[in-house]
């Protein structure tokens, strides 16, 4: 029996009230202790170890989940302004992928018995008026994005090594190796986008962490 299916029963259980809050607690310790023996001691990934792997995959999709929707609300206001016509469709479509994304990471996260925490990030709050400012040109907006990242393979390199260390919740694996192409995908149209302004590449001075598609985030 998988750790992925003791837990969905174990909290259909508690939320039916078959058994108490602390009989979930209890066990759901079990079941970590239990998962954290199986992989050493705890789960590593992204420079920090966990007690075992659902509590890294919680940590990354609520990351990840507040990145998606920075992006959503940047991009759809961004369209609203463009005002370079062949780019409105392009930044309309990415900004439903990263809605979507949104979606299916809280449902996930639900899935998971864990809440959707959804931080504020002064960074991202700026970015987001940026985006959505009609006085600032559709080549500056795309110049902020493209100069946080280099090449879009390194960017969505990181989720794929992540993606790697899971080895029980084939789920979460499945969504994340999805989120990634779509990632790499909407990272290609905006230096795409950016070239065919005039912009010039350049290798970006740090990057910038806001964790949804066309600004990095550090996994």
């Amino acid at each position: 029996m998988s750790r992925e299916f003791e837990f969905a029963q174990l909290l259909r259980a508690y939320r039916k009230g078959i058994i108490s809050e602390k009989t979930f607690e209890q066990e759901m310790a079990l079941l970590e202790g239990a998962a954290g023996g199986a992989n050493g001691g705890g789960f590593t990934a992204m420079g920090k170890t966990y007690a075992c792997e659902r509590d890294a995959i919680v940590a990354y999709l609520q990351r990840v989940r507040n990145g998606e929707a920075a992006g959503a609300q940047a991009l759809a206001r961004w369209a609203e302004v463009c005002q370079t016509d062949c780019m409105r469709s392009g930044l309309r479509t990415i900004a439903e992928r990263e809605a979507y994304h949104v979606r299916v990471i809280e449902r996930k996260l639900s899935d998971l018995g864990a809440q959707c925490e959804a931080a504020r990030d002064p960074e991202i709050d700026k970015f987001v008026a940026k985006q959505s400012d009609p006085n600032v040109s559709d080549l500056d907006k795309l110049r902020t994005i493209v100069s946080s990242f280099g090449k879009p393979e390194d960017i969505v390199k990181p989720i794929y090594e992540f993606v790697d260390l899971i080895k029980e919740d084939l789920d979460a694996k499945e969504l994340l190796a999805l989120w990634a192409e779509d990632e790499y995908s909407s990272l290609k149209w905006f230096v795409h986008a950016f070239t065919a302004l005039g912009g010039t590449l350049e290798r970006p001075a740090a990057p910038v962490q806001m964790g949804m598609s066309g600004a990095a985030q550090t996994h």
